[in-house]
């Protein structure tokens, strides 16, 4: 199951710890309101469906990079096991980040797991994909289960149309 959730903003920072040793925020990436940013929240090293799907955002980097999209991969894996992904999966360019909290996820409403197998952690996030446009959240992916995620170069074709229209974020009338 995954659902769409509204534009808003939360005031919870958006900033993650990489294995690179640096900090990623979106603070730092949002010079102005039309900038982009992706986080792509993955289950962590346990995951094979995360390995293809990283390994494919890898691979067109550039692509969203050439869009103004600044990209981050994140998971509430401890360093340890993000840089064991980040190097078994050869992630390249990819920045990578770990330790994301269960207040963050709440905060965004992120599905929670408890582990059913024993190499996966006792918690982690399923898959979910948050786009923002400067600091506002501009649109969500979220999944409860780790299957049939979206396309990245369907999104990226779609932030090119938001782009190229001026499409404004939807879906922001509750019932």
């Amino acid at each position: 199951m995954s659902r769409t959730l509204p534009a808003e903003t939360v005031d919870t920072p958006v900033e993650f710890q990489l294995i690179m040793g640096a900090k990623w925020s979106l603070k730092s990436q949002a010079s102005t309101d039309k900038t982009w940013s992706l986080v792509v929240v993955y289950r962590g090293y346990h995951c094979p469906v995360c390995k293809k799907q990283l390994k494919t955002l890898s691979g067109q980097l550039s692509d969203f990079a050439e869009a103004g999209v600044a990209v981050v991969a994140v998971s509430m894996d401890s360093e340890e096991r993000a840089s064991k992904a980040y190097d078994e999966w050869a992630l390249g360019d990819l920045p990578v980040g770990y330790g994301l909290s269960k207040e963050f996820a709440k905060t965004y409403g992120l599905y929670l797991s408890e582990s059913i197998k024993d190499d996966e952690p006792k918690l982690f996030t399923e898959p979910a994909l948050l786009l923002f446009r400067g600091e506002t959240l501009h649109a969500a992916w979220l999944q409860s289960l780790p299957f049939a995620r979206p396309a990245f170069d369907e999104l990226l074709s779609g932030i090119k149309y938001i782009d190229k229209e001026d499409y404004p974020a939807r879906g922001d009338v509750r019932p």
